[in-house]
């Protein structure tokens, strides 16, 4: 069994297509670990969901993206009473993507897929995986949860995560200054921009081979993103 793990989607169904495709990740064998942000930015968050839920074996951490789509997925405000700041951040996309589906839809990748995202992951080997980072100062069982998705500290500033033997994040893009995963330290980051003119990667664990999508500006021609 190998591990795979992918970065932020942002409702790019089409780049998470084609990453499954080229990688050699084995669904139902390998274990998938996606970083979080499934959601906001391309029309296609729903489609993304109802991949990663079909591939068994996957976990799914929660993104600070997830977290505000989660919220309206949960009670289902209207328009005008939506949390405008995650409407105008990539919510749009989600919003209107929900809207052209089913409450029945909205209601299973609630309880099926967004209430199941966990706020890190540490595997067998001594590997962390977290959205965003975390300060390796204090043991990430301590830490606020809002800040496993917000901080960028870890990032930032080249801190080694200490206590593991490597640490998985995405959030803060390396694009447009990378178009490929980049590492700090023992720290690798997975974000390649996809939300806007970057690509999606899919790395294995182990070897740190990795695929990417086209850019993924190119698969929307005439979508914003975020």
């Amino acid at each position: 069994m190998e591990t795979y793990v992918l970065g932020d989607i942002h409702g790019a169904f089409r780049a998470l297509e084609q990453v499954l495709e080229r990688s050699p990740f084995r669904p139902g064998i390998d274990r998938l670990i996606h970083l979080g942000d499934v959601a906001d930015g391309w029309p296609e968050t729903p489609q993304c969901v109802e991949r990663l839920l079909a591939i068994p074996r996957s976990t799914w951490l929660q993104g600070n993206h997830d977290w505000w789509a989660s919220e309206w997925l949960a009670t289902q405000p209207p328009k005008t009473q939506l949390n405008q700041i995650w409407y105008l951040q990539g919510g749009k996309a989600t919003f209107d993507a929900y809207a052209r589906g089913s409450k029945e839809q909205i209601q299973r990748h609630f309880h099926d897929f967004f209430s199941k995202q966990l706020p890190y992951f540490e595997d067998r080997t001594g590997n962390l995986y977290v959205h965003a980072g975390y300060d390796p100062t204090i043991p990430i069982a301590e830490q606020e949860p809002y800040e496993l998705i917000w901080t960028r500290t870890l990032w930032r500033y080249s801190l080694e995560a200490s206590a593991y033997k490597e640490c998985f994040i995405g959030h803060t893009p390396t694009w447009p200054q990378s178009k490929v995963p980049v590492q700090r330290a023992n720290v690798w980051n997975l974000d390649q921009g996809a939300a806007y003119g970057g690509r999606l990667s899919l790395m294995n664990v182990r070897t740190k081979e990795f695929v990417q999508s086209d850019t993924v500006q190119e698969l929307y021609p005439g979508v914003k993103g975020r």
